[in-house]
């Protein structure tokens, strides 16, 4: 486990796999309405106090994001608010990113039509198994716009690891790293 603070309202806390296995917790099974994923964000929360030398109170207004890691485990980044300023907001809440999005196309043609019209760059890999194709997209700013400009061409959600590690072993690896350019310039 690390930990640090960028600032003085910020704190992050990176787990590993391991860690996650000590608080007997997934990344998928983090849920704010659940005592379990409080137990753990308290438990984290004094690991974190202690570290920095400073009282954390975790009935203090704040967001949490949580994004996992490709290796497992994950980061939580904790952005403690001015209470002062948060008089309207009642509840805390924890923000996940799964940080990869699937696209799955019936047809190449369908492929081509929406690398050509989504305007994406970011990383992107393609599969092919059994005449569909999965285009996972590693999205880290406006996940909602490109769900939305993909969607019209195939069925796309946000994809978890277990989703993203299935196609990564059974299905045919097309192009790593840049896929979507790699399609618009054919």
């Amino acid at each position: 486990m690390k930990i640090n603070s960028p600032a003085d309202n910020r704190i992050t806390v990176d787990l590993t796999k391991q860690d996650m296995a000590e608080l007997d917790i997934t990344y998928e099974e983090m849920d704010y309405s659940t005592i379990e994923t409080r137990r753990v964000i308290w438990t984290l929360l004094d690991e974190a106090g202690k570290a920095l030398g400073r009282e954390l109170d975790p009935s203090r207004r704040m967001i949490i994001e949580a994004v996992p890691k490709s290796e497992g485990g994950c980061v939580l980044n904790f952005t403690l608010l001015d209470t002062a300023r948060c008089i309207n907001t009642r509840k805390q809440f924890l923000k996940k990113q799964s940080g990869c999005i699937m696209c799955e196309f019936g047809n190449l043609d369908s492929l081509y039509r929406a690398a050509e019209n989504c305007g994406f760059s970011g990383e992107s890999t393609l599969y092919e198994s059994s005449g569909k194709y999965r285009l996972l997209l590693k999205c880290t700013d406006d996940a909602g716009r490109v769900m939305r400009c993909f969607s019209e061409f195939c069925t796309v959600k946000e994809c978890d690891g277990l989703t993203c590690e299935h196609t990564r072993e059974h299905w045919n690896l097309l192009a790593q790293g840049n896929a979507v350019s790699v399609l618009i310039n054919r």
